[in-house]
């Protein structure tokens, strides 16, 4: 894959990419490959400019639950995703169209997490290693 040096990303993306390794099961390989890119440039890189986007963003277009520009995902269609993406967006203190390098990002979620959402709304919090940042010594995400 191209080295990225700017991607726009919605606020559950920023997030959560980082913290569920899981690959969902149904999206393809292209999928798949960018989830696996996204993470590795919030988990490594400096530089890459995110844009904090409203609505589908880079990581949905080889998704095959995005249908007319939306998410149409079982597990929570556009409607649903919106209203995370908002409680995510506010609780990390962000507005739309910011734009943070991957590094900011990291030290912004590293402050902040786990948020509000991911204590008592996120559907995935049973599979997710934000709760780990603080505790695990092995985690590569934990705040020395």
């Amino acid at each position: 894959m191209n080295d990225v040096h700017s991607m726009k990303l919605r606020p559950h993306h920023i997030l959560c990419v980082r913290f569920i390794s899981i690959e969902p099961p149904g999206r393809g390989e292209d999928f798949n490959i960018l989830c696996r890119h996204v993470r590795d440039i919030l988990f490594l890189h400096e530089d890459t400019i995110i844009e904090v986007t409203e609505g589908v963003d880079d990581l949905c277009d080889p998704c095959p639950n995005l249908g007319d520009g939306r998410c149409i995902s079982p597990f929570g269609d556009e409607d649903k995703v919106r209203r995370w993406d908002a409680r995510i967006i506010n609780d990390l203190g962000l507005i739309y169209g910011d734009k943070k390098t991957a590094r900011e990002l990291r030290e912004l979620i590293n402050e902040k997490t786990p948020l509000d959402f991911c204590r008592n709304r996120c559907p995935w919090k049973t599979i997710c290693s934000v709760f780990n940042l603080r505790t695990d010594e092995n985690d590569p995400t934990r705040i020395p």
